[in-house]
């Protein structure tokens, strides 16, 4: 499993510790050892699947997401292909044959938004650009999930991945890239309004408004004390707050 670098600074203030300290007990209370756990296995050999899952799983009940992934699957199926190990290439193959933006959205059944305001783009069109953006990197496009981890291995910020896809629609503030490097393999936390409301609930702090980030930092940093994964910590969290199953069924027998 390949590890990005903590984005938060190990030399913590007093006050994030303790917020840190009680929510790893609060997890520990709640999800118990994390080999019982129900995991995110991602899109390892698809960064195609990884960009839609990604855009679409804002704002969408997940049942949504997996209706479009479904979609996408059966389409490139019926056409030959392989969508678990679909790239950039692929990905824009299926726009151009269904006529564009509009044309994938009728074929996977889903015109959601990118946001709720007036005039806002399809998010398939926004996965077309993101697409896009990808390819056409300078320095040379990112056109697979292995095209991601070498560029991981040149650069451990990923900054030419990262600047591309926060300048697309809707994207900036980075949940859907957390996201998206999920579900490629990495170490990212993906900290929805639900799992940012869990976090500030047990770390006494009702009354702020935590940002992604620092939602994000406080994860990393309680996985790093459980000790998990700080993915796998968050997928849990996700899980429990969204009211889905959290244990394996054969850890409850």
């Amino acid at each position: 499993m390949v590890m990005t670098k903590p984005c938060y600074s190990p030399e913590m203030t007093t006050e994030q510790t303790l917020d840190a300290t009680k929510l790893t007990e609060s997890c520990r209370a709640i999800f118990g050892n994390e080999s019982t756990w129900i995991t995110a296995n991602g899109y390892p050999g698809s960064l195609a699947l990884c960009i839609i899952d990604s855009i679409f799983s804002t704002g969408s009940h997940y049942q949504s997401v997996i209706n479009v992934i479904d979609a996408y699957c059966d389409i490139r199926k019926e056409g030959g292909g392989d969508p678990h190990r679909d790239g950039v290439e692929e990905l824009l193959a299926s726009f151009n044959k269904v006529g564009g933006s509009a044309g994938w959205a009728k074929a996977v059944d889903n015109h959601k938004p990118a946001h709720t305001k007036p005039g806002a783009l399809l998010k398939a069109e926004v996965i077309h650009q993101a697409a896009l953006a990808l390819k056409g990197l300078e320095g040379g496009g990112i056109f697979t999930t292995a095209d991601m981890h070498a560029e991981f291995a040149k650069d451990a910020e990923l900054e030419r991945v990262k600047r591309a896809w926060l300048h697309l629609p809707s994207q900036r503030s980075g949940v859907t890239y957390n996201y998206l490097l999920i579900l490629a393999g990495f170490q990212s936390v993906k900290p929805d309004r639900m799992v940012i409301r869990f976090v500030a609930e047990h770390v006494g702090l009702d009354g702020k408004n935590l940002t992604a980030m620092e939602t994000a930092n406080l994860i990393k940093q309680v996985a790093e004390l459980y000790p998990t994964q700080p993915r796998r910590l968050d997928h849990v969290i996700w899980r429990h707050v969204s009211g889905r199953e959290v244990f394996r069924e054969d850890d409850l027998n």
